[in-house]
Parts: structure tokens; C-alpha cells; sequence
């Protein structure tokens, strides 16, 4: 399904300490994922129906915040479309390496912060 939320992804200040916390909390299965080089490994959520979260590395070691992804069937077409809208580019079309798809993150006109992901 397409222009849905598909994805939750955490920049955490401490992945460890928020991977602890979660899984207590909700009683997920999580899996550390290797990663391309130079990246961090993440930790993959499954919340019973396959994988449907992320936890990462933050940039900013002192905050941690969640980015909702939706799902598009194009991401150039709609990264452009988002800056021909007022999106200001926080994170560029990024390769997720292995098959796996295509991400980017903006703000929107208003602040607002959103993901899109597409399979290719």
C-alpha cells in the first residue's frame, strides 16, 4: 500500500538503554542489524506481524526523538515534489544497501519532521 505509514525509525541518544527500555515495555523481538560501512548497526523491531521499527544511533548524543516513514512508490518523485512544496532536505535520498530500498527525511513547511521509503 502506498502514501501510508509503513515505518517508525528512533535516533536514540543510547540505543542500548532504548532497545532495554522498549522491549520491556512491549515485549517486542528485537535483532541488531549490520549495516552498511561506516554506518551504525540498528536494532530491528518485530512487533508480532514482521519487522516495523527501527532504533539507530542518533547525531545528537543528548536527545532522541521518532520519524515516521511513509510509504511511496518513487522516492525521487517525491522528494522533489516535497521541496517543490517547502520541505527543507534533512537527510538526501540514502541507499540502504542490499536490496533493502531508499529513505530520506525532511521538515515540512510547518517544522514538522517525516520520512519517505520507497522498495526502489
Amino acid at each position: 500500500m502506498n502514501n501510508t505509514f509503513g515505518w517508525m525509525q528512533m535516533s536514540a541518544s543510547d540505543p542500548k538503554k532504548a532497545k532495554d527500555f522498549y522491549d520491556k515495555l512491549f515485549d517486542w523481538s528485537m535483532t541488531e542489524k549490520a549495516t552498511q560501512a561506516g554506518h551504525h548497526p540498528f536494532i530491528e523491531i518485530d512487533a508480532g506481524d514482521g519487522p516495523c521499527a527501527g532504533i539507530g544511533q542518533g547525531e545528537n548524543k543528548d536527545q532522541s526523538h521518532w520519524v515516521a516513514f511513509v510509504n511511496v512508490t518513487d522516492i525521487h518523485e517525491y522528494t522533489a515534489k516535497a521541496e517543490k512544496l517547502g520541505a527543507k532536505i534533512i537527510v538526501p535520498i540514502t541507499d540502504l544497501g542490499g536490496g533493502e530500498g531508499f529513505y530520506c527525511v525532511f521538515t515540512d513547511p510547518t517544522g514538522a519532521v517525516l520520512g519517505l521509503y520507497a522498495p526502489q
